[in-house]
């Protein structure tokens, strides 16, 4: 850089002096060095670095100028130095003393020659003192060579240490310029959050500067930075996996969790709800899987029951229930093989009773074959040959009217009811034989504050019900609720039927009634799903559903009889079975009871009766608890497992040998809980 660049770039005039205006100069590079420290991204910092150093370069021209000036000024005294660059000449006589002394000739035997007599100048004067001291003797050359040596080594002792000194300050300046901008990129990382590039920016510093305080607060920041990184990225997803957690969505609950651990694997309070995820969402793949291979099941789909089962498998391998999901499809596949045999035996009676002419044994044993065996030509056909002799009225095709038809039919006539939605809110006096098109594709509905669908009376004693799908429309919260369906004295029996949204029950048998149920389904009701209530009244359920009801699955009260055999009650927000009932007759065999809210079954009161080989279990409260009341009722034979309480809780009084009989593992706290006691109000 050229002296006038240097002046240019400082912004100094041509006759300017640096050194009057050091302070000013100083302070304007401290300005230009905190503009590297402060940029806002890398590239303007390296700009800002680049124009540093050429500030830098500027000022070190300038210094080596005032260097050649100062050299100046001391020139006239150099030149009093033999040899100097400004002094004479040295005599080429008289300077034979540098040159390599002759081996043969020693230094001190050397006389110089005598001087020409001529007038005398300055230099010349000490020229001639010098020539008289050598005249002297041989030992005047010595002291004159150590003289000259001594000059030469002065000057070049003070031109070297200038050069030493010269260096030395443009390397700090090059040290102190390369850890401003090193400072400035490390505070740029830190902000960008880019630990490792931070760390090795102020590392660098620390390197070129030990225990350098910058380098220090650099580091200390970056650790600051990674445990506020670390707070705020933990609470973050911590607090979305739990929120996914409590709203059900355990596959976004495992997702978040999952990305706090992987980064930071010692939280231990994300990891105990990462394992808390795991267990509901273990849970939660054995209830899809129960219920995917149950409605295959029910549907006799059986390759999609042993898909289900599959896939299972993979996501838990080794679960279980895997051995009891394969069980459950060998004996429903066993089941069907025994109802098709059951429904050639019925058919094959039928054929050797039938006359021709109506008769309700006949029509019985021909109904029930088809419910077994629906698929079969053959039973279908004598089905529809011995239902004609009754008479058959199809709806709307004969009567435009489920109303109409019902006024006009008489005991024994078949109502044929097409696809579609049919109001209802009727009341059935007569033994007729109701028939819709099955699965759902048949809807009678009444609105919930007016009036159950259908109401049974006594003169219905015999009516039967098949394929058709009950509803209420709207919700009444008021306290005596409609059901969906009402037996009041009479006698009907349900096959493959729906009862759905009810306000109250899903269907109620009351004052003596009876019902038998086959395959039916009770679901989203806002009481039970089926209730039997009063002396006389008697609930007949077999291979039916009560799933997801506000109030019990199945509930037998004040002296009606409950039978409940090979159903399923689940995810109801009361108990699945309750049987509050002091009647004779009690019977729960093969059930499975699964998620409900309180209890999987509680036995109340019951005078007698047996309770054998029911399933219980992922039940919030407890397995089975059976109250003092119950006592002659004999329960033997049940599993109770995996439930939120205790498997099998005993009131006071009850002795828990009696109760060996059962099997209660694998549940939460306590297997067997004897001598519980309850309020009067529980």
């Amino acid at each position: 850089m050229t002296l006038e660049q240097a002046r240019q770039v400082l912004g100094l005039g041509p006759t300017d002096d640096p050194a009057a205006h050091v302070d000013a100069l100083s302070e304007a590079r401290e300005r230009l060095a905190a503009m590297v420290r402060d940029a806002p991204n890398d590239t303007i910092a390296l700009r800002y670095q680049d124009s540093l150093q050429e500030y830098d370069r500027a000022m070190a021209a300038l210094r080596e100028e005032a260097e050649r000036k100062r050299k100046e000024k001391v020139a006239p005294m150099m030149a009093l130095v033999p040899g100097s660059v400004t002094g004479e000449p040295i005599d080429s006589k008289r300077g034979d003393f540098l040159k390599e002394p002759s081996p043969s000739t020693p230094f001190a035997d050397k006389t110089p020659p005598e001087p020409e007599s001529k007038p005398a100048e300055p230099a010349a004067e000490a020229k001639a003192v010098s020539d008289a001291a050598d005249d002297e003797g041989t030992g005047s050359s010595g002291l004159r060579f150590a003289l000259y040596a001594m000059i030469f080594i002065l000057i070049g002792g003070a031109g070297g240490g200038w050069l030493y000194f010269h260096m030395e300050a443009e390397r700090e300046a090059r040290l102190k310029t390369e850890l401003i901008f090193l400072e400035g990129v490390g505070g740029k990382l830190v902000e960008a959050r880019r630990w490792d590039e931070a760390r090795l920016a102020f590392g660098k510093i620390e390197g070129l500067d030990p225990g350098s305080e910058v380098a220090l607060r650099g580091l200390r920041s970056i650790e600051v930075g990674m445990r506020e990184e670390q707070e705020q990225f933990v609470g973050y997803w911590s607090g979305e996996a739990l929120a996914a957690f409590e709203a059900g969505r355990l596959e976004d609950a495992r997702e978040a969790a999952d990305k706090v651990i992987k980064r930071y694997p010692k939280e231990t309070e994300v990891v105990a709800l990462r394992k808390k995820i795991g267990e509901a969402r273990r849970a939660q793949l054995r209830s899809e899987a129960q219920e995917a291979v149950q409605a295959a099941i029910d549907e006799k789909d059986w390759e999609a029951a042993g898909e289900s089962v599959a896939a299972f498998s993979l996501e838990l391998p080794g679960d279980e229930l895997i051995v009891s999901m394969t069980k459950s499809i060998e004996d429903a596949k066993e089941l069907q093989r025994k109802e098709h045999q059951r429904a050639r035996e019925l058919a094959d009676a039928a054929r050797l009773r039938d006359q021709g002419q109506f008769d309700p044994q006949v029509l019985e044993w021909m109904r029930e074959a088809v419910a077994l065996f629906p698929d079969d030509p053959e039973i279908r056909a004598l089905y529809e040959k011995v239902a004609s002799y009754s008479r058959t009225i199809q709806i709307p095709g004969d009567i435009p009217t489920l109303e109409e038809a019902l006024a006009q039919a008489r005991d024994r006539d078949r109502l044929v009811l097409s696809e579609g939605t049919f109001e209802a809110g009727l009341a059935v006096n007569v033994a007729v034989q109701l028939e819709g098109a099955g699965e759902g594709k048949t809807i009678l509905q009444s609105q919930a504050a007016s009036s159950p669908a259908l109401t049974f009376g006594p003169k219905a004693k015999g009516a039967t019900v098949s394929g058709i799908l009950f509803r209420q429309e709207g919700f009444d919260a008021s306290e005596n609720r409609y059901p969906v369906v009402q037996v009041r004295a009479g006698e009907v029996s349900f096959t493959d039927c729906i009862f759905r949204d009810g306000s109250g029950h899903g269907l109620e048998v009351i004052d003596g009634g009876r019902i038998e149920a086959s395959r039916c389904l009770f679901e989203g009701n806002g009481w039970d799903g089926v209730a039997a209530r009063g002396s006389g009244s008697r609930m007949v359920v077999r291979e039916s559903r009560a799933n997801a009801n506000v109030g019990h699955g199945f509930e037998a009260w004040d002296e009606a009889v409950a039978s409940i055999q090979d159903c399923i009650a689940k995810g109801n927000a009361r108990n699945g079975i309750l049987i509050d009932s002091a009647a004779d007759g009690l019977n729960l065999a093969g059930n499975e009871v699964m998620g409900n809210r309180e209890y999987g079954i509680l036995l109340a009161a019951g005078a007698s009766g047996v309770v054998s080989k029911n399933s219980s279990y992922a039940n919030l409260l407890g397995g089975m608890l059976v109250r003092f009341a119950s006592i002659s009722v004999e329960v033997e034979g049940n599993r109770l497992e995996s439930n939120s309480g205790p498997g099998l809780i005993l009131e006071q009084g009850l002795r828990p040998e009696i109760y060996q009989g059962n099997t209660a593992r694998k549940n939460r706290g306590t297997q067997v809980m004897s001598g519980a006691r309850f309020s009067e109000s529980e």
